[in-house]
């Protein structure tokens, strides 16, 4: 895989600037309007402030929210509100937290720096399609902040669980400690013995990585280090901007759990419910739900009967604003799958998300692939419930709950060297923006 590197961790200095679940974020994409204006009120040195500032009247390229941030990135560390650690080192990490059936589960991984390969090189893989508008967003930020403020998550194949025995963070003296508002407990510790990295680099070395998040982030830290080596050339091969702060994470650990990502349909002038049904019904199996998804116990029994199929067939729960009902359209078994907007591919024609993407949404709604990734007609929704009742209140014309991709057709879409369409899975928990940070400094070298 990629090499891995310790680095000099910069981490907020809580004597000076408070409890550090006033100071941590979810990742910036995971942040609504509603909870950005509460993060950044919560604190004046909560990391919101620097990973997704406030825009303002009069903005311009001389000061914006990505100057903003890096002055504040500057003034934090020149007040002591930030401090970076001594020498550099590798930080175990783990997230604790309850699961959708009352499981307490624990993930851990382990945050490095990990050296930054082209995706052709097969080193560092991707499994999902990035959209354009958030790259350039983050590249200006990390042009300003010369910094990784978040880390990516990344996958690797560990069924022994030989780094998290390597690092053995019981052993360890706990560095930073805090419950984030969605109640997971993180928990960080420091590795700083040569011995013990050099093993979790050896144990490392031959396997590859698959981005399980932030492949945003690690894409723009892909074009910053070209950027800075077209800019100064004979810049060191071993230089800083070269790695990308990543926490890596066995595909096997017990506490790995995948959400689903819901899509929503708005907008769409000529969509009638009496054309689309009889269209659909080429393609799927259409069952309409007798139950009220109005009411809660209506809704929890339609998206039980969606969980059914999970894993056994390809299936969606339809809830249109036209007549108030859910449906679950199930993938025939003699459905032609022919069509030139559905990969060739078959692992990836397998996946639940690319016959809603390429069948339903390109196919039969007519939303170009241009209009899917930039968001025209076609909403994401994480909650079920605001997904079906945004359908219900009128804000949708339609919403489709899907299952979790699980994790076996992650990885084959990532061996096969294919990305799903944007927003396919949600690992949870998310990593809390804020516990450590890394510099990205040429001139500092592993």
């Amino acid at each position: 895989m990629a090499a891995i590197a310790p680095f000099r961790g910069i981490r907020f200095a809580t004597a000076r600037a408070g409890r550090l679940g006033e100071l941590i974020s979810p990742p910036y994409d995971c942040i609504s309007p509603g909870q950005q204006e509460q993060l950044l009120g919560r604190s004046p040195y909560n990391v919101t402030h620097l990973i997704l500032g406030k825009e303002k009247a009069g903005d311009g390229p001389g000061e914006n929210k990505y100057t903003r941030a890096a002055h504040t990135f500057q003034d934090w560390l020149a007040e002591g509100i930030l401090r970076v650690d001594p020498r550099p080192a590798i930080y175990p990490s783990e997230q604790s937290f309850t699961a959708p059936d009352g499981r307490r589960l624990t993930r851990r991984g382990v945050i490095v720096a990990c050296r930054l390969t082209d995706y052709r090189e097969g080193l560092v893989i991707p499994h999902e399609k990035t959209l354009s508008a958030p790259k350039v967003d983050r590249l200006e930020l990390i042009r300003n902040v010369k910094a990784n403020l978040s880390p990516v998550f990344g996958f690797y194949q560990d069924d022994l669980h030989e780094v998290t025995g390597a690092v053995a963070p019981s052993a360890l003296e706990t560095i930073a400690e805090a419950i984030s508002d969605d109640g997971v407990h993180h928990r960080l510790w420091r590795v700083d013995d040569p011995a013990v990295i050099a093993t979790v680099r050896e144990i490392l070395a031959p396997k590859r990585v698959f981005i399980a998040d932030g492949h945003t982030r690690y894409e723009t830290a892909l074009t910053y280090r070209d950027e800075l080596d077209r800019a100064r050339p004979g810049l060191p091969e071993d230089g800083g901007h070269r790695y990308v702060l990543m926490y890596l994470c066995a595909t096997s650990d017990p506490g790995v759990v995948i959400y689903p990502t819901h899509r929503v349909v708005f907008g769409l002038p000529d969509l009638e419910l009496s054309t689309l049904l009889p269209r659909l019904e080429r393609w799927f199996r259409v069952e309409t739900l007798e139950e009220d998804v109005r009411r809660t116990a209506g809704r929890a029994w339609a998206v039980s009967k969606l969980a059914e199929h999970g894993g056994k067939s390809t299936a969606f729960l339809m809830v249109s604003a036209a007549d108030q009902k859910a449906r679950v359209l199930t993938l025939r078994d003699d459905a032609d799958l022919g069509i030139p907007e559905l990969p060739r591919n078959d692992t990836l024609r397998a996946l639940d998300v690319e016959i809603l993407h390429g069948l339903i949404f390109e196919h039969v709604l007519g939303l170009s692939l241009d209009a899917q990734e930039h968001e025209r007609s076609l909403g994401f929704v994480r909650d079920t419930g605001e997904a079906i009742h945004g359908a219900l209140a009128g804000r949708y014309q339609l919403a489709f709950v899907v299952n979790p991709t699980p994790m076996w057709q992650v990885q084959a879409v990532a061996d096969a060297s294919e990305t799903m369409p944007q927003k396919s899975t949600f690992f949870y928990p998310k990593l809390a923006t804020g516990m450590v940070m890394r510099a990205v400094d040429p001139a500092e070298r592993p």
